[in-house]
């Protein structure tokens, strides 16, 4: 009986912890403030424009990941359809040996997704626009696939380095988080450290300078 409450207590040190643990993961650290110099100095592969509306900051997702599996996917998407023309390939457990133009295109979208893995880890873009009153953030795989999440933004803007749900190796991978007036959005997981790391500075730093300013009070 002893023995059993104490794997009882046992059990729920473990639980404990690890919702401990998964909480300190969610709830991230924020972001602290870089100095102007060194956000001054940009960071290679971010690319930064100011314009009326605001500041847009973009910067490429790229991987060695992503190209060692773009490669791949290349070089296997060639020799199965050099050997498709040539006749050499099964479908069904039948050799082709006249393929026909719907099953070339067959293939192609079977390859598709595929690129599509390769495109996001390698040549896919985020674009980071902030203005006062929002901020919003693009990403790009191709000029017209993706996602664009929007943020309304009040007085009190925070960016964090949080868990939001990717891992990489098994490993829990921080996100750029930017929450205000209740809402959120997250992006960014898998970029580049140093290029997270700078583009979470420039957003704090850009509504730490240009915060959207408090309602004035009505005067009758």
């Amino acid at each position: 009986m002893a023995s059993f409450e104490s794997l009882r207590a046992w059990f729920a040190r473990q639980k404990a912890a690890a919702e401990a643990r998964q909480s300190a993961e969610r709830d991230g650290r924020l972001v602290e403030a870089w100095d102007p110099a060194e956000l001054a100095k940009g960071c290679p592969g971010v690319r930064t424009e100011a314009g009326l509306q605001g500041v847009a900051h973009t910067v490429r997702s790229g991987s060695w990941f992503g190209w060692v599996w773009l490669a791949f996917t290349v070089v296997h998407c060639f020799f199965m359809f050099k050997g498709f023309s040539a006749g050499k390939v099964k479908v069904n457990g039948s050799v082709v040996a006249d393929p026909s133009v719907w099953q070339f295109l067959f293939l192609g979208l079977f390859y598709a997704p595929f690129f599509l893995v390769g495109f996001a880890f390698t040549l896919a873009r985020y674009q980071v626009g902030l203005s006062p009153d929002k901020i919003r953030v693009r990403w790009r795989i191709l000029p017209f696939v993706g996602w664009t999440w929007d943020l309304t933004t009040g007085e009190q803007v925070e960016v964090r380095l949080a868990y939001r749900g990717a891992t990489s190796n098994k490993q829990p991978v921080e996100a750029i988080v930017v929450s205000s007036q209740g809402r959120e959005i997250h992006f960014a997981s898998f970029l580049a450290e140093k290029k997270k790391a700078y583009l979470a500075a420039a957003i704090r730093d850009y509504y730490d300078a240009n915060g959207a300013p408090a309602q004035a009070d009505f005067i009758a």
